[in-house]
């Protein structure tokens, strides 16, 4: 859907108004509506007794009025901010009651994108604790982005993209170039793979098996292979002014992709993966990738 929105979750915390901006960033390159929401949760008491489980309310009807209208006019602040520098850009502003990665996930029925800080404000009121980011990249059915505190909104940035055997790999890598045509950003493909050096039993002071030099030869024959055949699925989808690097390295796969990445650019990852290589791309991979990455991690579905 050309007008699906960029979804970008507020708690007032520095990290998730840092990640509303990376969201505008995105919104105004890509031509898409943005959508800012916020969520409270309401403190309540838990009956015992005989009428255990029932939950009733601490506060007063005026009381959570007040709660509603403050974080209405805290989301307008921020709606009123962004469009000081982008008048042209439609936000619309969402406000709910409840779960956190409840109330982001169905706001992104629509969404094509839903941009989250990997931190939040902490407390009973946080909309964006780390567990919540984290649940939402793996439950979403859009791409995730999750924006670390050290991410550097700064020019000259590339999209890395890790890559292995998987279509989840290829269709990411794919959807990559749709975000660094519209960011004017080049590409970087990343492979990793290692020699499984803990599968060569020693028997009487040996090395069982084939020549060590001769099998990380051959792996490394066949991840640049995959570099080849990626490349090349890339050329039908790739506008001319999109460059494409690549980079081969030997290592685990989250070691290369976190060590690859800088601050300022957009790191991109499959949410499930299959290789022949190295296990290169598994969800594990790709949580570990966004605990561990000093950019912003997409993880696409």
């Amino acid at each position: 859907m050309l007008d699906a929105p960029i979804l970008v979750g507020i708690d007032g915390s520095a990290n998730a108004e840092a990640a509303m901006w990376w969201a505008v960033d995105l919104a105004v390159a890509l031509h898409r509506p943005l959508r800012l929401l916020t969520c409270y949760t309401l403190p309540t008491i838990v009956s015992l007794g005989s009428a255990a489980g029932f939950a009733s309310p601490l506060l007063t009807s005026d009381e959570v009025h007040e709660i509603d209208v403050r974080n209405r006019t805290a989301i307008e602040d921020l709606r009123s901010r962004i469009l000081l520098g982008h008048p042209d850009l439609v936000i619309e502003t969402y406000l709910d009651q409840g779960s956190p990665g409840a109330a982001l996930l169905k706001a992104s029925d629509d969404a094509s994108m839903i941009v989250l800080g990997t931190r939040g404000a902490g407390g009973t009121s946080a909309l964006l604790m780390g567990s919540v980011s984290y649940s939402v990249a793996h439950r979403a059915t859009c791409p995730v982005m999750l924006v670390p505190e050290t991410a550097m909104r700064v020019p000259g940035g590339r999209v890395v993209v890790g890559i292995d055997g998987s279509s989840s790999a290829v269709a990411a890598a794919k959807w990559a170039v749709g975000l660094a045509d519209g960011l004017h950003r080049s590409i970087d493909l990343v492979t990793a793979w290692h020699y499984p050096y803990s599968a060569m039993a020693p028997e009487g002071g040996m090395l069982l098996g084939p020549d060590i030099d001769e099998l990380r030869l051959a792996m490394l024959r066949d991840a640049r292979s995959l570099v080849q055949r990626v490349r090349k699925e890339l050329d039908h989808v790739c506008d001319h002014h999109v460059t494409i690097e690549s980079e081969i390295i030997e290592g685990s796969a989250v070691d290369a992709l976190v060590e690859t990445a800088r601050p300022q650019d957009i790191l991109v990852v499959g949410s499930r993966s299959h290789s022949v290589l190295a296990s290169v791309m598994l969800g594990s991979v790709a949580t570990g990738v966004a605990h561990r990455s000093h950019s912003p991690v997409i993880v696409v579905h």
